[in-house]
């Protein structure tokens, strides 16, 4: 298993918003149990914020536009809240608009360095074979 707190730099990942998979880069920079970083996807720019919880792996963000693709730029600074968790390989969980819980979908994000995706196909190789 990789240790998350060694895992700063790109990201990427995808949340699945009305049915649809929307791809995402991100850059973070983990420090412990604190993370931070910026990022961009179809809907525009954001940035987040969370922490990690060592014992339970679980990864709570926080994510908020600063420049979105409305013309009106209504979405920015709204919090969208993302619960996951670490598995070795990925992080995954459930993410949805603070002000309405029922409103969010999936998510999934993974380091993305050349060296990261090298990995990940062998540490999910490996998964598969346990399975």
């Amino acid at each position: 298993m990789r240790d998350f707190c060694q895992l700063s730099g790109p990201w990427a990942g995808f949340s699945v918003q009305h049915l649809f998979r929307i791809n995402e880069t991100i850059q973070l920079r983990i420090d412990q149990t604190t993370i931070v970083g910026t990022g961009s996807d179809y809907d525009g720019h954001f940035e987040l914020s969370g922490d990690y919880d060592v014992k339970t792996q679980k990864v709570t963000l926080t994510r908020r536009y600063t420049w979105t693709t409305e013309v009106s730029q209504e979405g920015v600074g709204i919090p969208y809240h993302y619960d996951g968790h670490w598995n070795g390989v990925m992080v995954s969980g459930r993410w949805y608009v603070r002000s309405n819980p029922e409103m969010g979908g999936e998510f999934e994000m993974w380091p993305n360095s050349e060296e990261d995706r090298k990995l990940l196909m062998i540490d999910l190789l490996e998964l598969s074979t346990r399975a």
